[in-house]
């Protein structure tokens, strides 16, 4: 076994097939659905959730998890042996690291880093992936996930504001709400907050800039990859297969944007994370 544990939360959207493999554990937020409660991953699939979410007109309510639950999840670890490295949603986005924090100082700040992703969705996992890779020591698994976070990138297009609008996530994409309908900014995020890349017209249009402004910014550089669809699979995976023919992967990844991250971006958002390849890979 591993001297190190990572842990994450439900944001990350990492499959149960990658935190299996990779013995990373998920400490899950909730979504509530007006008087209906369910705990993210656990009783309420990406799959589940969209569909209430384009069939209902109650918008879904999210809630991060209490510093308890992370401290059970930080106690169990410390007991099997091990030290902890804990990788969060952004904390300008939840309050799910201040509570990871908390529970550190409460069990053992010694043995336990919390790290602020700064990122949401699978920018959160491909952090988590690069600690789970290179976790025979604290300081090795600390090493690997700060050099990733220096290169960590993450594109995303929605197919509507109305659910950043209505949660107060928009960040600096505000100025684009009531625009004409046919604009489709290229988003990323800057020091955890939303912000616009490039206004593009047109959905097509847009998810052919977002591709092209990644390879520009990755160079010739290997890297680490993610795809993230909300209910809309197919665009997804044309967009994932042409940055596999294009570009030089160490690995990619297909996933859902779960229902935490879903809630705020709402259905047909594609995301789109990488981050560099690490030294020796």
């Amino acid at each position: 076994m591993p001297g190190i544990q990572i842990v994450t939360d439900s944001t990350a959207d990492l499959s149960e097939e990658i935190v299996r493999e990779h013995d990373i554990e998920v400490v899950p937020l909730s979504v509530s659905f007006g008087d209906e409660h369910y705990i993210d991953g656990v009783d309420l699939t990406a799959d589940e959730f969209y569909r209430k979410l384009r069939g209902g007109s109650v918008l879904p309510r999210t809630a991060q998890p209490s510093p308890g639950r992370f401290a059970e999840v930080y106690r169990k670890a410390l007991a099997a042996g091990r030290q902890v490295v804990s990788i969060h949603i952004s904390s300008k986005l939840s309050g799910t690291y201040q509570a990871a924090s908390l529970a550190a100082e409460m069990v053992d700040p010694a043995n336990i880093l919390v790290v602020d992703s700064l990122s949401v969705s699978m920018g959160v996992g491909l952090l988590a992936l690069a600690g789970a890779k290179h976790n025979e020591t604290l300081d090795e698994a600390r090493e690997a996930v700060m050099k990733a976070k220096e290169s960590l990138g993450v594109f995303f297009l929605v197919d509507t504001f109305e659910y950043m609008e209505k949660n107060g996530r928009i960040g600096k994409a505000a100025s684009l709400v009531g625009s004409l309908l046919q604009i489709k900014p290229v988003l990323t995020f800057v020091d955890g907050t939303v912000e616009v890349v490039e206004k593009v017209r047109g959905s097509r249009r847009s998810r052919r800039r977002m591709l092209e402004i990644f390879r520009e910014r990755i160079g010739e550089n290997k890297v680490h990859v993610a795809m993230l669809h909300a209910d809309a699979k197919e665009e997804a995976q044309e967009l994932l297969d042409e940055i596999k023919g294009s570009v030089d992967c160490v690995e990619a990844y297909l996933g859902n944007v779960g229902p935490i991250i879903g809630s705020h971006s709402g259905p047909g958002t594609l995301g789109l994370a990488w981050h560099l390849a690490l030294p020796g890979e």
